[in-house]
């Protein structure tokens, strides 16, 4: 018997006394309660030891009610008690005597919190199982799975939920003689807990498994969302089954989008839109897409579109992004006019910034930089964060408009004040490279990894921009592919992957991932690297064509048009 205990007689309780019962307004005798006299004064009694501070007989006196009675209040009564008394230990007991007794979800909830964070992974694994399988809805499963790196944020080591509960579950997998949905959701647990741990290939194989025990299943394509970015095999598993289910095909756009996936993410949205075409949502994410991928046109008419769904009152935020969006493609238009008297419309307090960024990017392409810098720099607010964003601000309007030695020279100077201020370092880096300044640009990269070792971005740079100059390959290969562990399948960070290739001499696997990277996104880029492995594979037609769609969609590219002026295209 566990130390802070004391013994108590056996007590009938119920948690009638914490929630009494209305009384009944029709003559229809209302069920028995199991609250007598003797049980009355006994839970009186329990409660007024936990009032004395005595938790160790009150926890024992309201658990043994619970076990009797199968009151789940009791149930939860006596766990608080042995928290409140420091006693994970009893507290998991009680869970697992409820889980025993009832099974329901609350009690697989209870068993799993508490084995979690007692660290006794292993008592954990077939409740996650059985709340799993108590959840029947296939998207609620998929969060539930999702949400696991919550639930062992405090464990020490990424692998160890994998390490302790992958043979207790294997075993319910392997079980012939469970339900093919068990087995099924088991493997589906597994695949779960090894991506936590960082293990795709297992991750990959067990989802696989998964749709195999039990193929009516969805949960495997809806695991396979989340996989899909560190793996891209797994997304064979969604693509199947698309067609089935509307709900599905909108987590697969959004995934694609929030994955850079610009030119794919668009065919799922036009396609949810021909079958859910009262979904205004589903016009404003094209809208957005279509403006990322330059092609202005496309993207005022499906705002203009989204706007007209609108009901005339309310949705304020959603007009205002709406209208925002338009001012961006009449900028890529350069229709400035139009899009200053866009902006003279939003005079709301919430769009001042985005406002003054817009205005300011319009002035300092027709010429008015002062002016443009300026319209920033007033912008309200003294504190480091709005300093660092009105700064950042500033500088993309001066790379919009071509003003590179500006935008680095405000970064030189940012950096005395902030020296470890990784976006700063990063940006001036960036702006290192744009102006030759090769060495400084490793040097800031460096730093950046230093400060911040999974900052993909930096990665990736530096390997490029060594991959660019064909510089110390090996390491080039090596800073890529961390970038892509860390930051996932991007199609830039793909590009850099097949530019290296390139450089390599391995053209199949370039013109592999080159052409993966510029049908998920046919960034101007990009373009110009498939074109110039094309045109050295000899297929100057496709070459040529990429090319030219790319220069239609973004004329002032300098990469793309020196490419295009050193290979003849």
């Amino acid at each position: 018997m566990p130390m802070f205990l004391r013994p108590a007689a056996a007590l009938l309780l119920t948690s009638a006394l914490l929630s009494p019962p209305a009384f009944a307004q029709d003559k229809t005798p209302a069920p028995d309660s199991g609250l007598d006299a003797a049980l009355f004064y006994q839970l009186l009694i329990g409660e007024m030891e936990a009032q004395r501070g005595e938790l160790g007989t009150a926890y024992q006196v309201l658990l043994d009610a619970a076990r009797r009675t199968g009151d789940e209040g009791l149930y939860r009564r006596a766990i608080n008690l042995a928290l409140q008394a420091r006693a994970g230990s009893e507290a998991l007991s009680a869970a697992r005597d409820w889980r025993s007794q009832l099974g329901t979800l609350a009690a697989q909830q209870h068993v799993v919190r508490l084995a979690v964070a007692l660290g006794r992974l292993e008592d954990a694994a077939e409740p996650l199982l059985d709340w799993l399988q108590l959840t029947p809805d296939t998207v609620q499963r998929a969060a539930l799975l999702a949400a696991l790196p919550q639930l062992f944020q405090n464990m020490p080591e990424r692998h160890r939920p994998l390490d302790a509960m992958e043979p207790l579950l294997a075993a319910q997998r392997d079980l012939a003689s469970a339900q093919p949905e068990r087995r099924a959701l088991a493997a589906g647990l597994i695949a779960a807990l090894a991506q936590h741990a960082g293990n795709e290939v297992l991750a990959l194989n067990q989802l696989r498994q998964s749709g195999q025990e039990w193929p009516e299943g969805a949960l495997p394509a809806w695991q396979a969302l989340e996989l899909m970015r560190a793996n891209p095999d797994a997304e064979n598993l969604v693509l199947p089954q698309l067609a089935q289910s509307t709900p599905l095909r909108g987590a697969y756009a959004r995934a694609l989008a929030r994955s850079q996936r610009a030119a794919q993410a668009r065919q799922q949205f036009e396609l949810l839109l021909a079958a859910e075409p009262e979904q205004a949502a589903h016009q404003y994410a094209l809208a957005a897409l279509q403006l990322d991928l330059r092609e202005p046109k496309a993207a005022l008419a499906a705002a203009d579109a989204y706007l007209a769904r609108l009901p005339a009152e309310g949705q304020v935020e959603q007009r205002r992004a709406a209208r925002l969006l338009r001012v961006q493609a009449l900028t890529q238009m350069r229709d400035w006019s139009t899009a200053l008297a866009e902006l003279d419309a939003l005079t709301e307090p919430e769009a001042r910034e985005d406002v003054a960024f817009r205005r300011a990017s319009i002035e300092a392409r027709r010429g008015q930089l002062d002016a443009a810098r300026q319209r920033l720099r007033e912008l309200p607010g003294d504190s480091p964060e709005q300093r660092e964003r009105r700064l950042l601000l500033e500088i993309q309007v001066l790379r919009d408009a071509g003003q590179w030695p500006l935008a680095f020279e405000l970064l030189t100077k940012a950096l005395v004040d902030d020296p470890t201020n990784v976006d700063l370092l990063y940006e001036h880096a960036m702006g290192a490279e744009r102006l030759g300044q090769f060495e400084q640009m490793e040097q800031q990269l460096r730093r950046v990894i230093e400060l911040q070792p999974r900052h993909h971005h930096a990665h990736n740079a530096l390997g490029y921009s060594l991959a660019e100059r064909n510089l110390r390959l090996p390491e080039a290969r090596t800073l890529i592919e961390k970038a892509l562990e860390l930051g996932g399948y991007d199609p830039f960070l793909v590009d850099s992957l097949g530019w290296l290739a390139f450089r390599e001499g391995r053209l199949d696997e370039a013109e592999r991932w080159l052409r993966w990277a510029h049908q998920a996104r046919p960034d101007a880029e990009i373009a110009a690297h498939l074109a110039e492995l094309l045109l050295r594979r000899g297929q100057q037609d496709e070459a040529r064509a990429i090319a030219d769609q790319a220069q239609q969609r973004e004329p002032d590219n300098s990469l793309l048009r020196a490419t295009r002026r050193r290979l003849g295209l």
